[in-house]
């Protein structure tokens, strides 16, 4: 019985892994969504700026399974938005609702070269060597990254 109970287990740990990186991106542009009047998301126009404080989400259409983060970074002090409390999960293809679809983040307050950004990753990132990039670009990093800069930031 032990012997069934330790295959058991060697299996499904073996069917735990990060997904498979497929090349090239991992997502066209996010779309902000705010909430309407009724609390229903809408997406934020191209030129209007979040404002700190505002709850927004972001809708990340993917086209290969990844790693989503919501990062921060204002001056020296960077912010991991999403996920909170630890927790990477790998987001399959399709529309990624970050945060799930009854959730909202809230902008921070930035410095004058504060940015907000999306990561996608191949592998989970540590939390301490999240950044955000300055182009939307696929990134020949290890693992494979691709970061899209939020809409503006209003500073304080």
């Amino acid at each position: 019985m032990r012997l069934l109970t330790l295959i058991a287990l060697s299996v499904c740990a073996s069917c735990v892994q990060p997904p498979t990186y497929q090349g090239g991106r991992f997502a066209s542009a996010p779309q902000i969504l705010l909430p309407d009047d009724r609390g229903y998301p809408t997406p934020l126009a191209a030129s209007q700026p979040l404002l700190p404080g505002q709850v927004f989400a972001v809708d990340v259409p993917l086209s290969q399974s990844a790693y989503v983060y919501v990062v921060s970074r204002s001056g020296g002090v960077l912010d991991n938005l999403y996920p909170s409390g630890g927790t990477d999960r790998v987001h399959e293809p399709g529309i990624a609702r970050i945060p799930s679809a009854d959730s909202w983040l809230r902008a921070p307050a930035q410095s004058a070269n504060g940015s907000l950004c999306v990561l996608l990753s191949a592998q989970p990132i540590d939390p301490s060597k999240r950044h955000c990039f300055a182009q939307s670009e696929h990134l020949q990093h290890n693992p494979p990254l691709q970061a899209f800069q939020l809409a503006p930031l209003r500073v304080n």
